[in-house]
């Protein structure tokens, strides 16, 4: 026995020093839970000396060992509350404050079960213990309560921990069995049993040093599962299904029940019913923290990030709500011009920060009703219950405000925006207030879309409304392009051919072909209509080829007639810039057999304007291949004189603006000579830079006697004829051949030759050789946009 008594007393002095010395390496909460545990360690290895010592000194006076078993208990019942404490304050146990009541009430639940069932055992009838329970010994009691709270608390923690739980698990079994072993010193006390005083002795021992040792060693044991739903109620059965089935025993023994047991039993149900109740409260906000999660994800789903205003979901659910309830609403759309430059030139970040600003300056011009939003990339929205005068207003106030300077670290930004406008009850636009269709949205949409369409195709930086001719505009620009893409299988299109007349014989010698296009529904599809069509949807090149192809199939056929004639092909800048298109146009000349100097390929002046350098290099390319090239338009007003000096070209083809002006120009404001016409002056300029040259769009008598007499030696335009079909063309030349014209046309008499196509047969020669020599001498490159020249007035395309 006193070999029990010493080896308990060092196993709990050594346990108290593991427990002390780990304080003094942990920090934060774990230090905290640590100087509990030793606290708690201390009192129970005082308490433990403080019985073995009684033991040791017993009389058989019962009032002495009632009091030493006071003592012991008192110290025993601190040193659990301690160690529960301790237990309670370690990271991760105790998830919050209200799972820490949860906790607790669930520890004292399980801890009145269990000190009911030890009542029931132990007591009449069952008495367990026999002739030695003495349950009227108030340590006993003391003790038994505090070691039913710290086992119930321990069973709890060490059942709700997460996995790997071992090390936390022998922390709560030390501390139980400290608490158990108190129990048996002071039991052993009480009933003056040394034996039972010297296990209890033991067995707080053993705790102590399972708790010591798992304190030592323990790591952090995660967050203790909370999960309301799955598990967090279970406990609430467990302890009540073992009060009922020992209740139940006890009365079939004839048991009888005092106040501790009904009082163990009232401490059971309000401690379920307040743990229910506070799990229901926790619920509740769960559900509630839930919704506002809800909502606020909500939100953000209908929100643009970057910028904080709704994005197009949100537009949608605002538009949808306004048609639903019949309000009249009017819808701005809204796209940054040149805004993709922007990132190119300046980065994605300050894209970003350009658009954040638009949102700002957004928000600070709408009303409280209205909604602005980003749609996505550089495009926005306004949506607006502000009549049509005032949503005019705000279009114009934000045209303002966004084409501001956008200051940024780097330097500020500049842009400008389009802004279309549509609202409901527009004409022919959405329905009315009196009826709502799910596609009024719809409809409203793509009509502010319309709109802002054609404020980009208006030049940009203003404000459109909707109107329904742009929808139909759009359609048919839809079907054009459709139905393009099949034309050339479907064989409808033709070439007719523009002649170009030597002067003043008005000899046809050369030929300009022209694209048409007639479509079984459409009609005759103008050629200023499809051109750009094709340029924008890739189409062009297969025009391109097919237009070449043709032109130098009927070069050919009059070759081989015997007509001395060249044909001109528009080439646009999609064409020219192709890699390819060097080798399409010396496989055509190839496989019709055309001698290259009778090909002309003719670029507008406005290619001028894009990279002079490679234009040069691509033209220079294709009069490699022994093709001429001539610059069409010229005087439109693209390309300056130092361009024209180093562009390799043949022949310059004068713009008919410049051929109506065949008037001399008197100065302003100033005395002195009028000045020659433009068209003296451009004729000049050609000849001196040694081109030649062909005068566009004479349309009359008058014009023709003004380049005649500013020495221009050809002419194109309605004077000498539209653009015909090859046989037209063919019979024309076949007259010019047979009718010998007159010396030259009279200003007011429009001279038969014109119309009968006949010819000079004795070309007038210039300094470039004869007429056939046009077409024969080698020289450099140029381009043209296939799409869009003139005939005269603006007629017919080049093409």
């Amino acid at each position: 026995m006193i070999a029990v008594a010493v080896l308990s007393g060092l196993g709990a002095t050594v346990a108290t020093g593991l427990l002390v010395v780990s304080v003094r390496h942990r920090s934060g909460g774990y230090r905290q839970a640590h100087l509990l545990l030793a606290a708690g360690a201390t009192v129970a290895t005082l308490s433990l000396a403080t019985g073995l010592a009684a033991v040791a000194v017993q009389g058989d006076h019962q009032g002495e060992r009632t009091q030493w078993a006071t003592v012991v208990a008192i110290g025993i019942a601190v040193s659990g509350f301690l160690g529960c404490a301790g237990l309670l304050r370690m990271p991760g146990v105790v998830g919050s404050p209200s799972g820490a009541v949860r906790l607790l009430l669930d520890g004292v639940s399980v801890a009145a079960a269990l000190w009911f069932v030890g009542w029931v055992l132990f007591s009449e009838p069952t008495r367990l213990l026999g002739e030695t329970t003495h349950l009227a010994c108030p340590p006993i009691l003391l003790a038994t309560v505090s070691a039913a709270l710290a086992a119930g608390l321990n069973a709890v923690v060490a059942a709700r921990a997460p996995r790997p739980r071992a090390r936390l698990a022998g922390l709560c079994c030390g501390v139980t069995n400290m608490v158990c072993g108190g129990l048996g010193v002071a039991g052993g006390l009480c009933e003056g049993l040394a034996w039972l005083a010297l296990a209890g002795g033991a067995v707080l021992a053993v705790g102590l040093l399972s708790a010591g040792l798992a304190v030592h060693t323990t790591k952090p044991p995660g967050q203790v599962d909370a999960d309301l739903i799955r598990r967090d109620s279970e406990y609430a059965f467990v302890p009540m299904v073992a009060m009922a089935a020992s209740a139940a025993y006890h009365l079939l023994q004839d048991g009888r029940f005092d106040a501790l047991a009904i009082t163990a039993g009232s401490i059971e149900g309000f401690a379920l019913v307040t743990r229910q109740y506070l799990t229901l409260h926790d619920m509740r906000g769960y559900a509630a923290r839930l919704a506002e999660r809800e909502a606020h994800f909500r939100e953000l789903a209908h929100t643009d990030p970057l910028t904080g205003l709704a994005n197009r979901r949100g537009l949608l659910r605002a538009l949808a709500s306004a048609v639903a309830g019949g309000e009249p609403v009017v819808l701005l759309g809204l796209d940054l011009d040149g805004f993709k430059h922007v990132n190119d030139m300046r980065g994605h970040d300050v894209g970003d920060a350009v658009l954040a600003e638009v949102g700002r300056r957004l928000r600070a011009r709408q009303g409280p009703e209205d909604l602005a939003a980003r749609l996505g990339g550089d495009e926005f929205a306004v949506l607006t219950r502000r009549g049509p005068q005032d949503a005019e207003r705000l279009a114009q106030v934000l045209l303002h405000a966004l084409g501001e300077a956008y200051q940024q670290p780097d330097g500020p930004v500049f842009l400008s925006v389009s802004v279309g406008v549509a609202g409901r009850g527009d004409p022919d636009g959405a329905a009315g207030s009196h009826h709502v269709d799910e596609s009024d949205v719809e409809v409203l949409l793509r009509h502010a879309d319309l709109a802002l369409r054609h404020a980009k195709q208006q030049g940009k930086n203003r404000v459109e409304r909707y109107d329904a001719t742009y929808e139909r505009m759009l359609r048919r620009r839809t079907t054009v392009e459709h139905e393009m893409r099949g034309a050339i299988g479907r064989g409808e299109l033709r070439l007719v051919f523009q002649p170009v007349a030597s002067l003043p014989s008005v000899r046809p010698v050369g030929a300009e072909a022209l694209l048409r296009w007639r479509h079984p529904e459409l009609g005759n599809v103008r050629p200023d209509e499809f051109i750009p069509l094709a340029e924008e949807c890739g189409m062009i090149a297969a025009l391109g080829a097919w237009v070449l192809d043709q032109a130098c199939l009927q070069l050919s056929r009059w070759l081989a007639d015997g007509h001395d004639v060249w044909v001109s092909v528009n080439v646009s800048p999609r064409e020219l810039h192709a890699e390819e298109y060097v080798g399409q146009v010396a496989e055509a000349l190839r496989a019709h057999r055309v001698p290259p100097q009778r090909l002309v390929l003719e670029v507008t002046e406005h290619t001028v304007a894009t990279d002079v350098d490679e234009l040069i290099r691509r033209l220079t390319a294709l009069r490699r291949t022994g093709v001429r090239i001539a610059l069409d338009d010229f005087g439109a007003g693209y390309s300056s004189l130092g361009q024209l000096r180093r562009l390799p070209i043949d022949i310059l083809k004068i713009d008919h603006s410049l051929v109506a002006e065949h008037e001399p120009v008197r100065p302003v404001d100033r005395d002195g000579p009028p000045f020659a016409p433009m068209v003296d002056i451009v004729m000049r300029l050609g000849h001196q830079l040694g081109l030649e040259v062909i005068a566009e769009g004479v349309t009359s008598p008058t014009e023709l006697a003004a380049v005649v007499a500013a020495g221009c030696r050809f002419g194109q335009g309605a004077l000498f004829g539209w653009g015909v079909p090859a046989e037209n063309l063919e019979a024309m030349l076949d007259a010019a051949t047979s009718v010998v014209p007159r010396p030259s046309p009279a200003a007011d008499d429009e001279p038969a030759l014109v119309r009968a196509g006949t010819a000079d047969p004795e070309p007038v020669r210039s300094e470039r050789g004869s007429q056939s020599d046009l077409v024969a001498e080698d020289a450099a490159s140029t381009q043209v946009r296939p799409g869009v020249g003139r005939d005269v007035h603006g007629g017919a395309a080049r093409r």
